[in-house]
């Protein structure tokens, strides 16, 4: 248990200690498969679009892999860990399930890039011209990409791309898409909608970066415990110069055997707090040790008595 308390707070300072134009950690998700029209069986009808989306995460995470400014936080089997943990409610299991943004959360990720492909579609011309047909078919992959604060799941950015390719199918000619062609075509179509999304997270980041923060410190009586802010796991007590932003934040504070302290702080400058940590069943002699440590003071104003309870 110490361990893994050392170990977390070890996260937590690194993290705290990073400068200011650290990288944007981001966690790419899977994608969705979002199209609904039935596919023409020469131009990619073959191909599954499950298969295809699946496919879909890690060109979204080439596209962003070879940027500085971003830092793919790992993603591999992570939520199905999560998913296969049972969350427990005083020993019984409860319905909740984790979700994707208690994964990004637990990663320390600052946003979720999510992807789908939304269309894989042909559409046909027929061309009449001196006694001959010909078939102009005009084929289109649709994907889209949402870029998701992190904290609460609000969309900061979403851009979608789309590639059209024209194929001439003649009697004497025909064309056959396979995936290594569809797979071509949503690079592309991603590729269009990277840049938006990277412009609009770099802004954020930037924004962000300007907005005055101040250091806090935590203590408490019973070190290690765990200590989450705003909803967002940062590491274990003792935890010195934790940088936050200005303003007002919630401090959750636990350790197994111990009640939860939820305090609600305004940061405007460098503060150092110590909470006092009471453990859910207390013994005898801890009782008595408690009730020794009391002290009852009278003090006498008329025309009455009024009594006076320190603990120290």
């Amino acid at each position: 248990m110490k361990g893994i308390f050392s170990a977390i707070a070890l996260i937590a300072a690194v993290a705290a200690a990073a400068a200011s134009d650290t990288p944007i950690r981001a966690l790419v998700l899977d994608f969705e498969d979002r199209t609904g029209q039935i596919g023409d069986s020469l131009l990619g009808g073959s191909v599954s679009r499950d298969a295809l989306a699946e496919k879909g995460a890690f060109l979204v995470g080439k596209a962003f892999a070879n940027r500085p400014e971003f830092n793919l936080v790992d993603r591999r089997d992570f939520l199905r860990q999560l998913e296969r943990s049972v969350p427990m409610d005083e020993g019984r299991p409860t319905p909740v399930r984790p979700s994707f943004l208690q994964a990004a959360q637990s990663l320390r990720a600052d946003v979720v890039i999510r992807g789908s492909l939304l269309s894989v579609s042909p559409g046909k011309q027929l061309i009449h011209q001196g006694g001959y047909e010909t078939e102009l078919a005009t084929f289109s992959v649709r994907v889209g990409l949402e870029a998701l604060d992190a904290r609460d799941g609000s969309i900061i950015a979403a851009k979608d791309g789309v590639v059209r390719r024209q194929i001439r199918q003649t009697e004497a000619m025909a064309t056959f898409l396979g995936e290594d062609d569809l797979l071509e075509m949503m690079e592309q179509a991603l590729n269009q909608a990277v840049p938006a999304i990277e412009r609009a997270l770099t802004e954020r980041a930037q924004a962000a970066r300007s907005r005055p923060t101040a250091r806090l410190s935590v203590r408490t009586s019973a070190d290690p415990a765990l200590v989450e802010v705003d909803g967002v796991l940062v590491g274990a007590t003792p935890i010195e110069g934790l940088n936050l932003y200005q303003g007002d934040h919630v401090l959750a504070i636990s350790r197994p055997g111990y009640q939860t302290v939820t305090k609600r702080i305004l940061l405007e400058r460098d503060t150092s707090i110590e909470v006092p940590m009471l453990r859910d069943q207390l013994t005898a002699d801890e009782l008595k040790e408690l009730y020794e440590k009391m002290q009852l003071n009278l003090i006498r104003v008329e025309p009455g008595l009024i009594l006076r309870q320190v603990i120290p």
